[in-house]
Formats: structure tokens, sequence, C-alpha cells
């Protein structure tokens, strides 16, 4: 089954976005980490915040359930029963 990879990737660093990290100007999707060295290079937590950006993806992730990761959820329950 395939990954859900969140809001697309990031046009500078292919960084995929997470929720919170990343902003869209003109038309281009960027993260928090690129955005921030465009606009002001010598920020002092730039490696901070780009160590952020890429712990968030890995926590974010969303990979949908496999049969041989464990038993796929059972879902909603139907009303009448």
């Amino acid at each position: 089954m395939p990954k859900f990879y969140g809001f697309g990737k990031c046009d500078d660093c292919d960084v995929p976005c997470t929720s919170g990290n990343f902003l869209s100007h003109e038309g281009k999707r960027f993260c928090t980490a690129c955005w921030i060295e465009k606009r002001n290079p010598e920020h002092p937590d730039l490696e901070e915040i780009r160590e952020k950006v890429e712990a968030a993806v890995e926590v974010w992730k969303c990979a949908k359930w496999t049969r041989e990761q464990g038993p796929l959820p059972l879902g909603p329950k139907p009303v009448k029963k």
C-alpha cells in the first residue's frame, strides 16, 4: 500500500512538508528551514530548525497498515448491529 507523505515537498530541499512546518508563497511551497535560510541566512538556530523539520517528517508520516505489520483495523462499526 502506498504511504501518505503529507502536503507535498519543499521546492528547494525536497523534504516532505508536514502540518505547521511549511508555507506557500507565490505558488511555491517551502519548509520553514528553507524559508528562514532564504530570508535570514545568518539565523543562529538554522540547523536546529532544519533538524526539527526533518524529524517531524518521520513522526508525522502516516504509513498505511499492511498485513505484514499486524492485523488491519476493523474500522467503524455499523449502527444497526
